[in-house]
């Protein structure tokens, strides 16, 4: 009231004192924005808070931006201090450059500065063409955040939505009123984003500034809003950890419904809350969607499922603009863009920049989620980048263990990465941390060890096991179509990269054997299994060579090495004919007889 007051008088003044003819103090006065004012003032020293504030280049071309800044917040303070028992301090007021609204600009804000030493970052961003009064779009905030985003006034049609309401007025005293709306209005949009940052719900009330729609009568909040003011400005001044501020609020909420309170705004604050502390629990994961936003959420991802991927990305930033900080919806625009949700001339994919940074902020919002990780590394291992991709699956493993029930399917896509590169080991290591041991995969890995002279421990860096198996493979399919000089060639480079490969000496055996230098093949063999006793395909060639004595002397031989040859790769169908023919040969009815019997339960047809 004193404000008003000392308006009233300034403006008499101005007018030439008692000898005004214009307008009378007291309707002057129904011109004025209310005084923003609390019933039952707090008294005591107020506790500071420190807010560091940005502009960004529309806000900078004002002379008067900072002064105009200092004065909302002085404002500000003769509400905060009587009702809350704070006060801001400016700490500092930097450059910045968005160019973007306030919804999207939110999250700029938090790349942007931390804001780890102070309560609140403020981002100032230019005013728009018209004059609002809606909230959402002056200003936003995430409950529990300590980033804020509003606009300037915007000088032109805010002036000229105040003057027309104006009676005849001299040019001091509607420069006066005016000037009392600015600071009112400002002030206003800075308290009605600084309490959605601290979890108020909206109200019902049109004069309350928690109202979703400003009006110059605003001058204060509900009791029940003030207590939930109250409960997170003394949590947050005393470092109380997000989820616990969080479920103080819920009960305070929930403990007694209030008509004060808009319906539709309890629900989303609170399933807002409910996330804070979800993700607590499950490690920073990304958990839902607010209720308000799970219809729309609901189609974005059918239109992804159909491939529709345009119009999926397009109406997902359309809600990111209303939940900026929503971890999941964030992690769906970086699923998206991987799969090639762009807008020409934008380029889509892992190489794109907007790609990776759309990832990179899902993680940040979700910092103990392995999705995003996931979903990189998958791409990554798609274009070849195998380092990049192990680094991003090996960040995911290391966050599975915050999903609920460790995640079998998280560990299955990674060894599924891992296999496809033909990276045995890690596909090993991840079957291991999860407790899959028995999985069919590891089987399949075990196969593959066996088949291509791969032990665990063998001298081959688990990134070029796959070009190993892959180099073996290629070799082999020369063989097979009788180009010998181009399988001698290949094994050769092979040999020079892998000299200790059990695979490739296996290979060579495989080469000279068809060739026919079957001495080539023996020592090739016999090399083989120097390195590796349990290279399945050495074990099967080594027997062929061994049954190829006509005296028979060495069918024993060649049979033991079948036998050795099953037993790590029961698969090895090749193997199990040769054994039947060297039973026969070596007339052993009952090993042929139960030789079938396994066969056949195995491979569900009779022995050749």
């Amino acid at each position: 009231m004193r404000l008003v007051a000392g308006l009233l008088v300034a403006l008499v003044t101005a007018c030439g004192g008692s000898q005004v003819t214009g307008p009378t103090p007291a309707e002057l006065a129904s011109h004025l924005p209310a005084t923003l004012e609390t019933a039952t003032p707090r008294t005591g020293e107020p506790r500071p808070l420190k807010l560091r504030a940005y502009a960004d280049p529309a806000v900078r071309t004002s002379a008067t931006w900072k002064a105009d800044l200092g004065d909302e917040i002085d404002y500000a303070n003769q509400l905060l201090t009587p009702l809350l028992g704070v006060k801001l301090v400016l700490e500092s007021a930097k450059d910045w450059d968005p160019g973007l609204p306030p919804a999207t600009a939110l999250p700029a804000l938090v790349e942007l500065d931390e804001g780890r030493d102070v309560a609140w970052v403020l981002g100032l961003v230019g005013a728009d063409e018209q004059a609002s009064k809606a909230f959402s779009e002056l200003e936003a905030a995430e409950p529990l955040g300590h980033h804020l985003v509003m606009r300037v006034w915007a000088d032109e049609p805010e002036t000229a939505a105040v003057a027309a309401t104006l009676p005849d007025l001299s040019e001091a005293q509607r420069a006066e009123v005016i000037g009392a709306h600015h600071r009112h209005k400002q002030t206003v949009v800075l308290l009605h984003a600084l309490a959605a940052s601290l979890g108020a719900v909206a109200e019902v009330d049109t004069e309350s500034i928690q109202n979703p729609t400003y009006s110059p009568r605003a001058h204060g909040v509900g009791d029940r809003t003030r207590a939930l003011l109250q409960l997170a400005i003394d949590a947050r001044l005393t470092d109380v950890a997000p989820d616990v501020i969080a479920g103080s609020l819920l009960t305070a909420i929930e403990a007694a419904p209030w008509a004060g309170w808009i319906p539709a705004d309890v629900g989303e604050v609170t399933a807002k809350l409910h996330a804070t502390i979800d993700a607590r629990a499950s490690g920073k994961t990304a958990v839902g969607v607010p209720a308000s936003a799970a219809a729309q959420f609901a189609r974005i991802e059918e239109l992804a499922k159909r491939q529709d991927l345009y119009n999926a990305g397009a109406e997902l930033d359309n809600l990111l603009a209303a939940y900026p900080g929503n971890a999941a919806m964030h992690q769906l625009k970086c699923k998206l863009l991987l799969a090639g949700s762009g807008v020409p001339p934008t380029a889509p994919g892992i190489t794109a920049p907007a790609t990776r940074a759309a990832c990179t902020r899902a993680t940040e919002l979700a910092p103990g989620d392995p999705e995003p990780h996931l979903l990189v590394g998958e791409a990554l291992a798609g274009v070849g980048d195998l380092p990049g991709a192990r680094a991003e699956l090996e960040l995911a493993a290391a966050k599975i263990t915050n999903l609920p029930g460790g995640a079998p399917e998280a560990w299955h896509r990674i060894v599924a990465v891992y296999s496809a590169m033909g990276a045995l080991t890690w596909s090993e290591e991840a079957l291991l941390a999860a407790g899959l041991a028995t999985d069919p995969a590891a089987a399949d890995i075990a196969q593959k060890r066996a088949r291509y002279g791969i032990p665990k421990g063998a001298p081959v860096p688990p990134a070029q096991e796959g070009a190993l198996v892959a180099a073996i493979r290629g070799a082999l399919d020369l063989v097979y179509a009788s180009k010998f000089p181009e399988a001698e060639a290949a094994l050769a480079a092979a040999a020079k990269q892998w000299p200790r490969a059990a695979g490739v000496a296996a290979a060579r055996c495989d080469l000279g054997l068809r060739a026919g230098h079957v001495p080539e093949a023996r020592t090739q063999c016999s090399k083989a299994l120097a390195l590796d006793p349990h290279d399945s395909w050495a074990l099967y060639l080594a027997a062929v060579i061994a049954l190829q004595d006509p005296s028979g002397a060495s069918t024993r031989a060649g049979i033991a090495k079948l036998v050795a040859a099953l037993a790590v790769d029961p698969d090895l169908q090749q193997a199990w004919r040769t054994l039947g023919k060297a039973y026969e040969r070596g007339r052993n009815a009952a090993a042929l007889a139960k030789l079938r019997v396994d066969y056949a339960a195995k491979f569900g047809q009779n022995l050749p």
